[in-house]
């Protein structure tokens, strides 16, 4: 993901030898740092690629650093998961451009929803929903998280296919899951009007695995909701399964039979 997100604002491509031992290095180097076992922590690894050549113009840098940080992180929700989260539907702000960067990670998708991301906290919901920049008729993903959407009933793994949206490895690491409990996995758009048809929604990410949504509202020019999307008011069975399931693998209590762990030598 870091190379074709690199490649798309032309950096080089990383040796992925180079990125491996990387990461191993600063874990090995930081060992101490490491949550023990059974605390619920983990030790966060953010790979950092930056233009650091002598160069202020809008070209290719000549020179490149690549480092990877790590840092010590608690339990994202204390004892498990937390109960379901209110989402807020931004339409008065567009995340990514249908033709622009939304697909790479860089720097530029996170600063667009500093604003929306704060008037959002400040009305009480702390996770906002972007539709599509061209329509607003579809989804497309959270603030820095991609959609997941669950029709128990179906039994139905659905999430975005878009160019603007990132490509989330813990959400091809829950489809594989998904997969592997008998729900049908389905990469498509998703029209605004089908948030109703869910029994979950999830928010899936990096340090938190899976963020469960209890509704997403609308606002009118008022600032008041003029309608609501309502979901599982407790966590969703699916969203428990999957999160436990994630969760039992990465630290070593279940088979890894995907071969999904590292390591560290």
């Amino acid at each position: 993901r870091i190379n074709n997100s690199a490649d798309r604002v032309m950096m080089p491509e990383i040796p992925v030898d180079t990125f491996i031992k990387a990461c191993n290095d600063v874990v090995k180097d930081n060992i101490a740092y490491v949550p023990p076992y059974g605390s619920g922590g983990a030790l966060y690894l953010r790979p950092l690629l930056f233009g650091s050549g002598p160069k202020i113009g809008l070209q290719p840098a000549e020179e490149y650093t690549f480092i990877v940080l790590v840092i010590p992180v608690g339990d994202y929700y204390k004892g498990g998961l937390a109960k379901p989260v209110d989402g807020l539907i931004v339409e008065d702000y567009d995340r990514a451009a249908p033709l622009g960067v939304g697909a790479a990670k860089v720097a530029g998708n996170y600063a667009a929803d500093l604003i929306p991301n704060m008037e959002a906290k400040k009305k009480g919901y702390p996770i906002c929903l972007y539709l599509d920049a061209a329509t607003h008729t579809m989804v497309e993903e959270f603030s820095t998280s991609n959609f997941i959407g669950i029709d128990n009933e179906q039994k139905r793994y659905v999430t975005p296919k878009s160019p603007s949206v990132l490509p989330s490895i813990t959400n091809k690491s829950l489809q594989t899951l998904a997969k592997d409990e008998g729900m049908t996995v389905e990469q498509r758009d998703i029209m605004l009007e089908e948030l109703g048809h869910f029994d979950e929604a999830i928010a899936c990410g990096t340090a938190v695995v899976v963020t469960p949504v209890g509704s997403l509202a609308r606002l009118g020019e008022d600032g008041e909701e003029t309608s609501k999307f309502q979901f599982s008011e407790d966590v969703g069975v699916t969203t428990r399964t999957l999160y436990d399931q994630v969760r039992s693998i990465q630290n070593g209590e279940v088979e890894d039979k995907h071969n999904w762990n590292f390591k560290v030598e």
